[in-house]
């Protein structure tokens, strides 16, 4: 019996300690342990990502600044040169008798053409004729280049094409315009329309670059010349759609009180056009200072007139001296060059034509002309180094 007694204690000793086993994990030393495992990522992840962030910002500072003191004036300065690029002068010859030279002549002197600085040619096709209108052109032209008139007249439109594309080729660019009518009275004016209408058609087949309607216009509409602009204007635009021009004689102008109000008045009759272009030329009966009076006046006038239609600017259609006149090489190659320094300081005139007759050699039947050089160098001067 002595044996046995002292095993019922030792049971009730073991059963509390069992009891002991849930309040385990209140025990401090597991408590502390089990956080630290997820929390330790989770503060390098985000101490990982302000550095990155860091880094960017700096990184994008620093490319904007090299942006901003490196590439972005290069970008701006080509940004200017591109608009500089876009404003085109037109700078180049009238000739209003090429289709009577040989259909070889403007291939071979169109580099000459080139080395002035010309960029244009300003060419006209012939306007229609009635036979009886060959008398009165024997008034102006002698015999021989009546006949020559005569042969070109039934291949005209070939000629015209051909220095059209010619002149293209050569990377000129091209004005077309129809000539003067033979007869200044009496003028079939519904011919004469559908004679511009024809070539307006032309130009735009064949690409021509600026187009008028007719050469100096005042000279053979004396009624309703403004209703006509307007009229043969919107003719042409349902034909052709490149930039078209006015092209009038030497206009005549207000006090300068009136010039300075005329941009401020309604829009007139030359609305619709690109360009109000007109000629300068130097009269027998004008001194050069005279004209250079006239050319001043003539250009504030119609450069306000031009604002005040809502025009781009102006073109000087034609400039030059009378044929009528006797000058003297150096008194011509002054009249061009009153012209193109008095036209160079406005920034609105888009366009120089000098008259050939002036200054390039003419070598026609019953016509000749000698070239001008001096006059030459005063264009070469221009259209190279200031416009």
């Amino acid at each position: 019996m002595e044996g046995t007694a002292p095993q019922v204690p030792v049971t009730q000793e073991v059963q509390p300690e069992a009891k002991e086993v849930p309040q385990a994990p209140q025990q401090p030393p597991v408590v502390p342990e089990t956080p630290s495992p997820p929390t330790s990522p989770k503060k390098g992840l985000k101490l990982e990502i302000l550095i990155i962030l860091i880094a960017l910002v700096g990184l994008s500072l620093g490319g904007f600044f090299i942006w901003k003191n490196f590439f972005a004036p290069e970008i701006k300065q080509a940004g200017k040169k591109e608009a500089e690029e876009e404003i085109f002068i037109y700078k180049g010859v009238w000739d209003p008798i090429l289709g009577l030279e040989d259909e070889n002549y403007l291939a071979s002197n169109v580099q000459k053409l080139k080395s002035l600085g010309m960029n244009t040619i300003f060419i006209s096709a012939l306007p229609p004729f009635a036979e009886p209108e060959f008398e009165k052109i024997e008034e102006v032209f002698s015999p021989e280049l009546l006949e020559r008139l005569k042969e070109v007249i039934p291949t005209e439109k070939e000629l015209l094409i051909d220095n059209i594309q010619t002149a293209h080729r050569n990377g000129m660019k091209v004005a077309l315009t129809v000539g003067d009518p033979p007869v200044e009275e009496n003028v079939d004016l519904e011919a004469l329309n559908s004679r511009i209408i024809e070539v307006a058609k032309l130009a735009e087949e064949y690409d021509v670059e600026l187009f008028t309607p007719l050469n100096e216009p005042e000279k053979f509409i004396k009624k309703n010349l403004g209703a006509w602009r307007q009229e043969i204007l919107h003719k042409v635009k349902e034909v052709y759609y490149g930039e078209i021009a006015w092209n009038g004689a030497f206009p005549g102008f207000p006090d300068k009180e009136s010039i300075s109000k005329t941009a401020e008045q309604p829009p007139g009759d030359f609305a619709g056009y690109d360009y109000i272009g007109f000629g300068m030329i130097l009269m027998s009966t004008q001194t050069l200072e005279e004209f250079s009076e006239r050319v001043e006046g003539a250009l504030d006038f119609m450069l306000a007139t031009a604002e005040r239609d809502g025009c781009k600017g102006v073109i000087i259609t034609e400039f030059g001296v009378s044929m009528n006149g006797h000058w003297s090489e150096e008194e011509v190659a002054r009249a061009y060059e009153i012209v193109l320094e008095k036209g160079s300081k406005h920034d609105k005139v888009f366009g120089f034509f000098a008259f050939r007759f002036n200054f390039f050699e003419v070598d026609l039947p019953g016509l000749f002309i000698k070239e001008n050089l001096k006059t030459q160098e005063v264009v070469k001067k221009y259209f190279t180094e200031i416009l």
